[in-house]
């Protein structure tokens, strides 16, 4: 793993032009040096000679050419780089790598012969040339400029109005930039030219551009730049492998308080002369989104005690979060790993990079770099916790950010993983990332950033170990098809789930899944694990479960198929427990042994039941189970250790547009909506409250609700004036002491 630090070198600018910097460079136009003094920028009079001269007499005042006025023109520019939607934001926002119109007044009519105009844009603390964070860009001789390849020319000119086109690099910083307009006038024989400067109030904010070819960012299909640049909505898939549950989420990239807090993480975060580089810029950011190292954005909790501050499971979307952080300056209470992603997706998308969120179902915490998951057992089946740091997430979401590599080798370019959770360190700093998907697929973990900690948690094998009585310890079963599954994200242009398990690792036991495994597990601690001889296995166990409802009673199934044409002696253990999502265990709830004698070629059944009443007070976030299956085949000394998750699905909080007519709803119009839910459970639902908000329609809110009797109806009408145009989503969050994870959203075509 590469540090936060080598990742931003990796992505700083190699090809700033700039002079040497023990030379003195003086730029006889626009009266500015550089160079040789530290990066410290003055301004001074420029003559033939390097020593500084009086001024000759002035020429007539009605010879300096002035700009009286500056039109950034923003709702034009603003539709062409596809920025329209934020339309509160003071200032000009633009996309690097295409054109942008500026329309000056001057007090008299621009003459090329004697004329020019430069645009003086700097940006960042620095306002350096060699670095970049200062560019001068000149109308009349681009040899004069420090452009660092923006471009300007101009485009109409009527009388004493201009109308410039600018074009800043592909490769140009991305953030909040000043504009000068500096002016000179060469008269006569003079070789002292009269000057001018203009400053503009608004600033003007420069974003990654994935319309531009040559930008690293560049995605060739519209549809997907609508998808991950411009959606303000989507859905973040939850639950485990064989119950896929998925949640609304508002990413609201494009509002005004959201905006001005990304530009706030953007130079509090990352260096300025780094910022032309989107691996430079993901990777920091996947650190700047949790508290871990520099009081970021979220404070992670997975333990369940929250109060007073907010659930994880209560947020529906990332503006609450980021405008709560950029009032504050101090971490947010609370996040978990689909709350980290909804906001990095936020983050990324609103600074122009390709971004979506995606969910690994099954998904291994690697923490001994093995990129193999432990698990130990003694003699008597009991688990042994204590020898064990590595886990298995039900579920885990992270990111996707679209980007080439050019310092990687052809191929690994595209979509990259970079996580904001905060899991483990990457050389003492909490991020990951950003690490080529197709690297993770071929089991090339040798390339930056994080490859060998994405690749356990896609693929990493289950190694199961016997701890016997005198300490020593013995491979039981390795176990390949348990990690990596239904790999999800929202697909484009619609609301259906995409899946991605194909994108992260070739078909699972395939040779080609097998090779990847055994090439990335060389670079692990433990590569010799694939050398312990396998048992005979001809005894087939699995586990069973029903889809329910929490609240509900429900039957674990064990069927067992005896494929051998002699009996067999087998010994189950089936141990349930309560578990958080993460695979930290939580209450044991039952524990039955059995022994069963199995005839040749025979199938037999275990059934176990679990009352409501018996795992409901012991509950965790995400209604989430585990069940353990071990045990031994006498004869053959075939060895079982199995274990599945499951989890009871929570009701879903039901939306209804109450008026007007979906057909008549309008800007500034008042809307009515209904939001209800039936209680499931036995038991009074406490401290209950309702989340909404809505990109467009409504500022987020929390409504505080009073307890809810068992098997009780809630009601709560909530009323709004759409702010903005367009297909718009409301998402709504239900949250109690016992019920949690309730969501709905209603989806309005607002004219």
């Amino acid at each position: 793993m590469g540090t936060a630090s080598s990742a931003r070198r990796a992505g700083a600018s190699s090809g700033a032009s700039g002079p040497p910097s023990n030379v003195v460079w003086i730029n006889p136009r626009y009266g500015i040096r550089f160079g040789g003094d530290g990066g410290r920028r003055r301004r001074v009079r420029a003559t033939p000679a390097v020593e500084e001269r009086r001024s000759p007499t002035p020429p007539p005042t009605n010879t300096q050419l002035k700009v009286m006025s500056a039109n950034l023109m923003e709702r034009s520019n603003k539709f062409l780089h596809f920025t329209s939607d934020i339309d509160e934001v003071d200032g000009l926002v633009v996309r690097r790598g295409q054109a942008f119109k500026v329309q000056l007044t001057l007090n008299h009519p621009y003459d090329t012969s004697t004329d020019d105009i430069a645009f003086d844009f700097k940006t960042g603390e620095t306002q350096n040339f060699q670095k970049r964070t200062r560019v001068l860009v000149s109308l009349r001789e681009p040899r004069l400029s420090l452009a660092g390849g923006w471009k300007a020319e101009i485009e109409t000119q009527e009388e004493k109005t201009i109308t410039v086109s600018i074009v800043a690099s592909p490769d140009a910083l991305v953030g909040k930039y000043s504009l000068q307009v500096r002016t000179t006038v060469q008269s006569g024989d003079s070789t002292d030219p009269q000057r001018y400067m203009f400053k503009e109030p608004l600033p003007v904010f420069l974003l990654f551009n994935a319309w531009c070819e040559t930008d690293q960012v560049y995605l060739e299909e519209e549809d997907e730049r609508k998808e991950y640049v411009l959606n303000e909505k989507g859905f973040i898939w939850y639950g485990n492998w064989r119950q896929l549950g998925r949640r609304p989420w508002g990413f609201n990239q494009f509002e005004k308080t959201v905006f001005e807090a990304v530009m706030y993480l953007l130079e509090r975060h990352v260096v300025d002369y780094e910022r032309g580089s989107s691996v430079s810029v993901s990777r920091v950011m996947s650190a700047a989104i949790n508290a871990q190292d520099d009081g970021g954005v979220l404070t992670g909790r997975w333990d369940g005690d929250y109060r007073p501050h907010a659930r994880p499971t209560s947020w529906t979307g990332s503006q609450r979060i980021l405008e709560e952080h950029f009032k504050t300056k101090a971490p947010v209470r609370y996040g978990q790993c689909w709350v980290f992603s909804g906001v990095f997706t936020t983050v990324l998308r609103c600074l122009g990079i390709p971004a979506r969120s995606v969910t690994n179902y099954a998904s291994a915490h690697d923490s001994d770099n093995s990129l193999s998951i432990d698990r130990f057992y003694d003699e008597d089946n009991e688990r042994l916790e204590r020898y064990e740091s590595d886990s298995i997430w039900n579920f885990h979401v992270w990111n996707e950010a679209w980007m080439s590599r050019p310092e990687l080798p052809a191929g690994y370019g595209g979509w990259q993983a970079v996580d904001a959770t905060p899991q483990e360190t990457s050389d003492g700093i909490y991020c990951a990332g950003p690490c080529s998907v197709n690297a993770i697929k071929q089991g090339h973990v040798y390339y930056p950033y994080d490859a060998r900690f994405v690749f356990a948690e896609v693929n990493g094998d289950i190694v199961n170990w016997r701890v016997k009585r005198d300490r020593t310890t013995e491979v039981i079963k390795v176990k390949s098809s348990h990690v990596g599954k239904n790999i999800s994200t929202k697909a484009v242009g619609s609301s259906d789930r995409q899946d991605l398990t194909m994108e992260y690792k070739h078909a699972e036991g395939s040779a080609a899944e097998r090779a990847a495994v055994k090439t990335a597990t060389s670079y692990g601690s433990k590569p010799g694990i694939y050398d312990s001889p396998e048992n005979t296995e001809d005894v087939d166990v699995q586990l069973d479960f029903q889809d329910l409802f929490v609240g509900a009673d429900f039957d674990i199934k064990v069927p067992l198929t005896n494929k051998s044409e002699e009996d067999r002696t087998v010994s189950i253990t089936v141990i349930v427990q309560v578990v958080y999502y993460t695979g930290v265990l939580a209450d044991k709830i039952k524990r039955i042994d059995e022994t069963i004698r199995l005839g040749p070629g025979l199938n037999h059944q275990l059934n176990f039941k679990i009352d409501a009443d018996e795992y409901l007070d012991k509950m965790v976030d995400q209604s989430a189970f585990k069940v353990f299956l071990l045990g031994h085949v006498d004869e053959t000394g075939q060895a079982f250790a199995e274990e599945e998750d499951f989890r009871l699905r929570t009701p879903d909080l039901d939306v209804k547009l109450l008026r007007p007519a979906a057909s008549e709803m309008k800007v500034g119009q008042e809307v009515e909506v209904e939001l209800s839910l039936q209680n499931p459970l036995k038991k009074t639902l406490t401290n209950c409250e309702i989340s909404v908000d809505g990109s467009g329609l409504l500022a987020p809110r929390v409504i505080k609700l009073s307890n809810l009797a068992a098997g009780g109806t809630l009601t709560k009408t909530v009323n709004f004036k759409p702010r903005k145009a367009g297909e718009r989503t409301l998402v709504a969050t239900f949250e109690s002491d016992q019920l949690s994870q309730v969501t709905g959203e209603l989806d309005l075509n607002v004219l």
